[in-house]
């Protein structure tokens, strides 16, 4: 008996998520399977509360059949990273990719380091618990939520494809990163955030405060040399920072504030002070960004065992403009949240994804099963 050969025409790669799914998925395109541990040969298999649980998904993925005559053979591996953002924003979960299986009909290693690694399961995207917004079933046939993310290419909504994907990517890093390197995890949500809000083209007047706006009123009544004034100045009230706060706060709507991770009342985000503290954390970026001012422990989050998303009291700081920052600003865990919801709002304004997924996340209840 002859063994059949492996198909060219697919590519396997491995994930793993800190996390506990259930069920699997399949179109016509990819399938998503949970790995199997097995038990005669491992040592220990943790058991999904411990903080070294891994769950391991294969992915199956039909990918073009390498011709004899390509000079250069295509590598898909790419595949199994934008796996990890569509599944981490979708479930609000961390994601590992640990590379491919097979490709072109050749076996591959993958890499497993991170199965050793600790995580904070009391934090919401490493825990077992689905999360508060967009309150999703952790099982692998949700991933139809978001597929179109995945293999949809439409001409209409490629560039905010585009755009998806490399604020995912700054997202996933942060979730990754944050417990060894909190202040860059902090500042890849806040780029996560520029990304997205870069794609709107906001007009002026959208980004300016009600100060500004009467700056702009009063330079146009004072003349032909005012009305020159004004389209100088008018630019250089508006920046980045302001988009970034428009963008993020057109994304958060009550429904997001009915709800929180925190514990404490008192410790959770609300509507009334959003904008300020949403200035805070861009004031921390560009504190670190361009001072190099680090805001020391106060970025990291293993010591907010109650999911804080605002820091109750006054961080113990030298400098002060940098305590006032970091105590107005959400912590790591508010601004995670943030980010996320933004992220899944800017795939449904764009049309990227159906709003069926908004339509449950309103409700409060879970995504159903088909």
């Amino acid at each position: 008996m002859t063994l059949p050969k492996n198909r060219t025409d697919i590519t396997k790669l491995l994930i793993s998520t800190p996390s506990h799914f259930v069920g699997e998925y399949e179109n016509d395109i990819f399938r998503l399977v949970r790995a199997n541990q097995n038990m005669r040969v491992s040592r220990y298999a943790p058991r999904t509360d411990e903080r070294i649980y891994r769950e391991y998904i294969e992915i199956t993925v039909e990918t073009p059949e390498c011709k004899k005559e390509t000079i250069v053979i295509p590598d898909y591996s790419q595949i199994g990273e934008n796996f990890c953002i569509a599944l981490s924003v979708l479930y609000g979960k961390r994601f590992d990719f640990h590379g491919l299986i097979q490709q072109h009909g050749w076996p591959y290693i993958p890499l497993i380091e991170s199965s050793h690694q600790i995580c904070n399961t009391n934090l919401s995207f490493n825990s077992t618990a689905e999360r508060v917004d967009y309150k999703i079933e952790l099982n692998l046939e949700n991933v139809r939520l978001i597929e179109n993310v995945l293999f949809q290419h439409d001409s209409e909504t490629t560039d905010a494809q585009s755009t998806f994907w490399y604020a995912g990517r700054f997202y996933i890093q942060a979730i990754r990163v944050v417990e060894e390197s909190p202040e860059v995890a902090f500042l890849s949500l806040i780029t996560a955030g520029e990304i997205i809000a870069s794609y709107f083209e906001y007009p002026v007047e959208d980004l300016l405060d009600q100060s500004a706006k009467k700056l702009l009123i009063d330079l146009n009544e004072l003349g032909e040399l005012g009305r020159k004034l004004h389209k100088q100045v008018a630019p250089k009230l508006t920046g980045i920072s302001e988009a970034f706060c428009k963008c993020i706060l057109d994304c958060l709507d009550k429904d997001f504030f009915s709800r929180s991770e925190a514990v404490n009342d008192f410790e959770k985000l609300t509507e009334l002070d959003i904008k300020q503290r949403l200035k805070a954390a861009y004031n921390l970026r560009s504190k670190y960004v361009h001072a190099g001012k680090l805001p020391s422990s106060w970025m990291a989050v293993n010591y907010l065992n109650d999911n804080q998303e605002v820091i109750h009291g006054d961080p113990v700081i030298g400098d002060k403009d940098m305590q006032k920052s970091i105590k107005r600003s959400p912590t790591f865990i508010g601004l995670e949240r943030i980010v996320r919801y933004s992220l899944i709002k800017f795939l449904i304004k764009t049309k990227v994804i159906e709003s069926e997924i908004e339509i449950y996340n309103k409700s409060g209840q879970g995504i159903p099963q088909s």
